[in-house]
């Protein structure tokens, strides 16, 4: 579908859409709970693992399950208020643009990134109550230097999950038609991974599909992850490159390494979870200084990601 613009040139549907949701993201950043798709992600997500047995095969079923209906009910919603027309214009525009901004979170991510940053380095007991529902770590016991590794990780590893995955998605199956029904697919799987994909005793066996699910989903995205960031900081490309390279498999995770090295190359600095990873080996240990170069380095990544995004969409779509 082409969309008519009044100086004389035509933007495809699926680059308005990005538009339009990218807009949205940075000027309102998440809407309110009751009307998220995430969170109503989540309450589906949090009601079946109530009712269901702790087995690998409950889980895929609900994994599949989640997923299908995600990206059918975002489907069904983009064909229902494509019926009803603005001055020529289909509302399914605007919300195919709302469901694809809810699969992303620019604004959220460097927000949150910053506050709980400033709170590290003015008061760090206080950030630790913040840390704990952003990394997946005990914070109690962290000192500033791993509480500001904490955020820049989570920082870095979030670039890939809240924008550059979404993305893929959203390109990957646009010329189809069914851009922002991947999307939704994708932030299924990554909800339910971070519902159901702990190494937990009660989630070991339940949450196995959803994590190897999104682990498959976001193996492309996280290595594509590496050249936009050596892109942010060009002068560090080749630091960003040799760490990710080198570090990427210092993680239980196949993917998170990649964009967490990177930017730990291209900073200069090292990062570690106590115990379980250490990547930017050789660096200095980060501080609270750093993370307003981490926030312009991510924000820079993301710029790169959405304008590649476009441009292919203006070529393509």
């Amino acid at each position: 579908m082409i969309l008519p613009i009044p100086d004389g040139f035509s933007v495809s549907w699926p680059l308005m859409v990005l538009i339009l949701a990218v807009a949205m993201d940075l000027a309102f950043g998440e809407p309110p709970a009751r009307v998220h798709p995430v969170v109503l992600m989540g309450r589906l997500i949090g009601g079946l693992k109530r009712r269901a047995r702790p087995a690998k095969g409950t889980g895929l079923l609900i994994a599949l399950f989640v997923i299908l209906v995600t990206a059918a009910c975002g489907h069904l919603l983009i064909a229902a208020a494509d019926r009803v027309n603005i001055f020529g214009v289909g509302l399914g525009l605007f919300a195919a643009a709302y469901l694809l901004k809810s699969t992303i979170a620019i604004r959220c991510l460097l927000e949150t990134s910053r506050d709980i940053g400033r709170l590290v380095e003015r008061d760090l007991e206080g950030s630790k109550k913040l840390l704990s529902a952003l990394v997946s770590r005990d914070p109690a016991g962290l000192t500033k230097t791993q509480a500001t590794s904490a955020v820049i990780e989570s920082l870095s590893e979030n670039y890939v999950d809240a924008v550059v995955s979404p993305l893929f998605y959203y390109l990957l199956f646009s010329p189809i038609g069914l851009g922002v029904e991947a999307a939704l697919a994708f932030k299924a799987a990554n909800t339910l991974d971070s519902m159901l994909g702990y190494r937990t005793e009660e989630l070991r066996e339940l949450g196995w599909a959803s994590a190897k699910i999104d682990d498959l989903a976001n193996w492309a995205p996280a290595r594509l992850s590496l050249p936009m960031i050596a892109a942010a900081r060009p002068r560090r490309a080749a630091e960003a490159a040799r760490a990710a390279l080198r570090d990427s498999q210092n993680t239980s995770s196949p993917n998170s390494g990649w964009p967490m090295a990177a930017a730990a190359g291209s900073l200069g600095i090292r990062l570690e979870k106590p115990g379980v990873y250490v990547v930017g080996e050789g660096g200095r240990d980060p501080t609270t200084g750093d993370i307003k170069p981490a926030l312009r380095l991510v924000g820079t990544a993301i710029g790169i990601a959405v304008a590649a995004s476009a441009l292919i969409l203006l070529y393509v779509g």
